[in-house]
């Protein structure tokens, strides 16, 4: 099977969705090409504007496609893609099925306004949300589903759980804060309330953010990852750090209210409800090596098993098609 991805693809950011997709189809043994439209974009005008090269971006997506002739077309966030250039695609090559990876919080709207305008085009929607309120999304031909957020083998290597010489306790990282932000506090109070952990934080209080392999080797120097995130009561919704954390081997904490009960049990994940008893959480597990390392190794065995980046492609692939789903996904599979 031949597969498109249209995507930003960047050193920075080599531990992505998209980049463990990849790796997910090539392992079932597909043919995989990449598109990246921002860059084809820039390239397309003699200033390297992204702005000025939407049209010659456009054709260009039409031009592969024509040549290349894929069985699946999956977009990334792809803003400088129209739906008339989707249209085109598929009069050209009316068995194409063509889908739509959206990895943000639906409560944006900002998020919500990207995934509607895709409703009624794209085959399928595939959401690293849950639950019904993805059934606001589907449409005439439009279809929309779950997927978790990816764990890949080949890029999530780290093995923290067999360590107990890290630098940190407590590892947390954003891209940045926002008016209203409830992070900030969060982490704050959570400083506050347990002083003797070592924290290691990015993006926040004026420290830099951290990319690539300095990211992932950060990773593994620190014990603990924190999982929080703007909205933490969205069904089964969290970014990709979650399964970054898992799959490098961190003991990962998470708010109980993002459902993840349901998938991970007590002695997997480290789950609260309110920073106070995070806090008396931690302070066992900084204190106490080994029972850190055993339910940290425990939560990445999971993480490994469950979420592998080739069975979620496979699922993507299943759904695309309409077959039968060829074996036992643990995540929620509802169609609406």
């Amino acid at each position: 099977m031949r597969i498109l991805i249209v995507a930003h693809f960047k050193p920075a950011m080599a531990y992505g969705i998209m980049q463990k997709l990849l790796h997910g189809f090539i392992r079932l043994g597909h043919q995989v090409q990449l598109f990246d439209d921002r860059k084809l974009a820039r390239g397309a005008t003699l200033f390297q504007s992204r702005k000025w090269g939407i049209l010659p971006v456009n054709r260009q997506l039409v031009d592969a496609c024509r040549a290349y002739q894929p069985d699946v077309l999956l977009l990334g966030h792809c803003e400088m893609i129209w739906n008339t250039t989707l249209a085109e695609i598929r009069a050209a090559l009316p068995d194409i099925r063509i889908a739509y990876r959206n990895v943000d919080w639906l409560e944006a709207k900002e998020n919500v306004a990207d995934i509607r305008r895709r409703v009624g085009v794209v085959d399928w929607i595939f959401s690293t949300s849950a639950g019904d309120a993805l059934g606001q999304f589907c449409g005439d031909r439009t279809r929309i589903t779950h997927i978790p957020n990816p764990v890949d083998r080949a890029i999530d290597c780290g093995q923290a759980f067999l360590r107990q010489d890290q630098s940190f306790d407590i590892f947390y990282a954003i891209g940045g804060a926002y008016p209203g932000d409830p992070r900030p506090g969060f982490i704050t109070g959570l400083q506050t309330a347990c002083p003797e952990a070592r924290f290691d934080l990015h993006g926040l209080s004026g420290k830099p953010n951290l990319f690539g392999a300095a990211y992932l080797a950060r990773l593994t120097d620190c014990k603990i990852g924190l999982n929080y995130s703007r909205r933490n009561d969205l069904y089964l919704y969290s970014s990709d750090r979650m399964a970054q954390y898992l799959g490098n081997g961190l003991l990962t904490c998470i708010d109980r209210a993002t459902g993840f009960g349901a998938l991970f049990g007590e002695d997997e994940l480290l789950f609260y409800s309110h920073v106070d008893e995070l806090a008396d959480r931690l302070r066992f597990y900084i204190r106490d090596d080994a029972a850190r390392q055993a339910h940290a190794e425990r939560g990445w065995r999971k993480a490994h098993r469950i979420f592998a980046s080739e069975a979620v492609a496979q699922y993507m692939l299943d759904r695309c098609f309409g077959r039968p789903l060829s074996q036992t996904y643990d995540w929620p599979t509802t169609v609406y």
